[in-house]
């Protein structure tokens, strides 16, 4: 029974202390701003971070996907409808209806919620569709906009709106 108890502790003190140990010194010291949480800093206040998508509701911003949750809550979910929900047709339909940009149809990120309510990327075709909006609003070319979107895009098919907003910003001052 002694013995049963040391391996018991052992492998608990190794598994539970000691290997979390060793991996949080290793991200630490290989990707100390991954292991931070890919917070964004802005004049030394944090704004953000790359992996946690923040509510953007004003007109001259690019706005993210919707969520199930408020998304300063801390706390993830998404609205647990199946696609076989007939509440789920509905609640997209008017959502179509009340997210129109410019009298077209939205890309499906910009009217379905994420699995977790958090997700920082938008489609590259719900940020295309934002963008005579921002362009009025801000009274830049469309072009202007456009490319900033590419440009933040890279290769990828998705764009951090975060990122995004920032790099608009950035392109007025």
């Amino acid at each position: 029974m002694k013995q049963a108890i040391r391996v018991t502790v052992f492998i608990t003190a190794l598994c539970g202390i000691v290997f979390p140990a060793l991996l949080t010194l290793f991200g630490q010291l290989l990707v100390p701003d991954k292991a931070a949480g890919s917070l964004l800093q802005q004049n030394g206040k944090f704004i953000g971070s790359e992996l946690i998508a923040q509510p953007f509701t004003s007109k001259q911003y690019f706005h993210g996907r919707p969520s199930a949750v408020d998304q300063l809550a801390g706390a993830s979910a998404g609205d647990n409808l199946a696609a076989s929900n007939p509440e789920l047709t509905t609640k997209i339909n008017e959502q179509q209806e009340q997210s129109k940009e410019d009298g077209r149809s939205l890309p499906d990120d910009a009217r379905v919620t994420s699995g977790s309510g958090f997700d920082p990327h938008i489609s590259l075709d719900y940020a295309r569709a934002q963008v005579n909006r921002i362009a009025t609003e801000r009274d830049l070319s469309r072009d202007e906009v456009r490319r900033l979107i590419e440009q933040e895009a890279g290769n990828d098919a998705y764009v951090n709106v975060l990122l995004l907003n920032l790099a608009l910003d950035r392109s007025q001052s």
